[in-house]
């Protein structure tokens, strides 16, 4: 009855606000009391994600190396050249040189990862070391390689930690550069082992992989191996952990990843959370104090109360503000947004007051008005992006191109070529799944990518060395979505039409950066390029429809509209040429 005498303003203040405060109060304090034990463990939980990420990655990166000195082990080339060197008069050829440097070529793993790589074999009849672009012939001893390997026979790749390049440091003005090495031993055991084949690791991926993590502000990142422990981070001298003392702890661990708490020689009490590398089971570990550890759980602690005296402010001014808002014509109004909400969008909106409900009914009205105008563009847009999707499909798979590839494979099998026939095939079938790739528009840039290496595959195997390429991309671009077939038309567009004029080796350069949170790539021939007239008519045509005569054509237009239709206008296609110097497409996209 108290409450009828009340304006409603005054009685939703003294309903909600009590009410709800009293709500907050109760949910902050077991909020607090649950993360005093919650927050604790995920801080726990934290450190060991961190741990296990840089493991993963680390395991990645080394693998890749791995992989490619498999690669040059491997190579048919080398082994020919190797072989070659065994007999005593045999002398190296330029032709070797060259053969070599492909072979280099070949198997080279990331520049940002490898410093240098060394081969040695049949006592400096074959031993080159590269650094960068430059091979230095060197002469080297295999003895300091095979100390501590002989107990170890089933080994197949070794590893030495952190040490410095004994091998670049004899021309290389840094005397002191640090590697992490693997290398692989030529010969039938260690004792009668004839060569090498080394990889240096750069020191500074380490400390870029090591110190990048904040664990706290003394907490660090190590990577500890039987001959050594890899770590950058100083830290105040009460937390320093010795690494005769922390090598052992986990090199004798039993598992490949937990926990162990232990105490310095200073009394401080050090979390240790550790994992192992597959690739070469070294541990890599996260070392932290406890007590700086509990003194960010008791800081977040601090934080909920803080947010809690936050909301008691909030909830008194979202009261006051509903008590102003609120009043009798809003539930008419809201039983209109029911029938709303059951899908019935032709509601009458009579004309109201001048007033707040006023206003809010005419803006749902015209909100309504809105939203009929955009399902109905929004429909005419799908289908448009469906008919350019069929379009650009249409355009891909064609007839010639398939009958050229199947006629291919034919004369690559009657030549007896097998192995080629072979690889044709498997590009020209993974050419196709990922053209269909189970109905998605979308797909990640890795698979465009891979997409774009089946393609490069299907036409060196057709066309021999008539054209280079390559392809150089920030690693951020894969992880992002693009429109599927939007690099193929423009790469056979550079192959068929870019080179045809020319009489030197063609070459396709694919390049792509992030730029202001845009992807851009750049696809670049050497060709014979566009007069300044013809580049105004590509450019233009892509704007306004126009795929005629020095157009763009037309399936070079779907491209670009579809990258419109998906990201926006300001994104699609644009072309730079020079006479005789080449062309350059530029796609944009986000």
């Amino acid at each position: 009855m108290v409450y009828r005498n009340r304006t409603l303003k005054s009685t939703i203040l003294w309903i909600s606000i009590p009410v709800t405060m009293l709500f907050v109060f109760i949910t902050g304090l077991f909020s607090y009391l649950l993360a005093s034990n919650q927050l604790e463990q995920n801080a726990f939980t934290s450190i060991s994600d961190t741990v296990s990420q840089t493991q993963s990655f680390l395991n990645d990166k080394l693998t890749d190396v791995v992989t490619s000195l498999t690669i040059l082990d491997s190579d048919a080339d080398l082994s020919d050249i190797m072989t070659r060197t065994e007999n005593p008069a045999y002398s190296l050829e330029p032709d070797d040189y060259l053969q070599f440097n492909k072979v280099l070529n070949r198997a080279s793993p990331d520049r940002g990862l490898i410093d240098s790589m060394l081969l040695y074999y049949n006592y400096d009849r074959l031993a080159f070391y590269r650094k960068d672009d430059l091979t230095e012939l060197v002469k080297v001893s295999l003895e300091p390689y095979k100390i501590g390997l002989a107990t170890d026979p089933t080994s197949i790749i070794h590893w030495l930690t952190l040490h410095t390049d004994p091998i670049g440091e004899s021309f290389n003005q840094n005397k002191n550069r640090k590697v992490v090495s693997l290398f692989k031993l030529l010969g039938k055991n260690v004792e009668q082992s004839k060569g090498i084949i080394l990889f240096n690791i750069k020191d500074s991926f380490f400390q870029t992989i090591l110190s990048n993590p904040t664990i706290s502000k003394n907490g660090y990142l190590c990577l500890v191996s039987e001959d050594g422990i890899i770590s950058y981070k100083k830290v105040d001298g009460k937390y320093e952990f010795k690494d005769s003392e922390l090598q052992p702890k986990l090199i004798q661990t039993s598992q490949a990843s937990g926990e162990i708490t232990v105490t310095n020689e200073y009394g401080k009490e050090m979390l240790i959370v550790y994992d192992t590398l597959r690739i070469n089971k070294w541990k890599i570990a996260a070392v932290v104090p406890k007590d700086e550890l509990f003194k960010k759980v008791n800081y977040i602690k601090y934080l909920i109360i803080a947010v809690m005296f936050i909301l008691f402010g909030f909830v008194i001014f979202f009261s006051n503000f509903l008590a102003n808002v609120i009043t009798r014509p809003i539930v008419q109004l809201t039983k209109k947004i029911n029938t709303i909400e059951e899908g019935n969008l032709e509601v009458e909106f009579r004309e109201m007051s001048q007033n707040e409900i006023g206003v809010l009914n005419r803006g749902i009205r015209d909100m309504i008005c809105r939203i009929k105008q955009l399902l109905t563009e929004i429909e005419n847009v799908q289908e448009k992006k469906r008919k350019a999707e069929l379009d650009a499909l249409q355009f891909q798979i064609r007839p010639h191109f398939l009958y050229n590839t199947l006629y291919s494979i034919m004369h690559l099998i009657e030549m007896d070529e097998k192995k080629n026939a072979s690889r044709m095939v498997s590009a020209l079938s993974d050419f196709f799944r990922i053209s269909i790739s189970k109905g998605s528009e979308i797909i990640p840039f890795s698979q465009e990518i891979e997409h774009i290496n089946h393609y490069f595959t299907i036409q060196e195997l057709r066309y021999g060395d008539s054209f280079t390429y390559e392809i150089d991309l920030d690693p951020a671009i894969l992880d992002h979505q693009i429109v599927k077939l939007t690099l193929q038309p423009l790469v056979e567009n550079a192959i068929y039409h870019g080179m045809k004029h020319i009489r030197n080796k063609g070459h396709i350069s694919i390049k792509g950066i992030i730029q202001d949170d845009d992807c851009v790539i750049r696809i670049e021939d050497n060709g014979a390029g566009m007069s300044a007239e013809q580049l105004a008519k590509v450019n233009a045509s892509l704007s306004d429809k126009h795929t005629g005569e020095g157009g763009a054509g037309f399936g070079i237009y779907n491209v670009h509209k579809r990258l419109q239709l998906n990201y926006g206008t300001k994104y699609g296609l644009s072309y730079e040429s020079n006479p005789g110097t080449g062309t350059v497409v530029i796609v944009t996209f986000r």
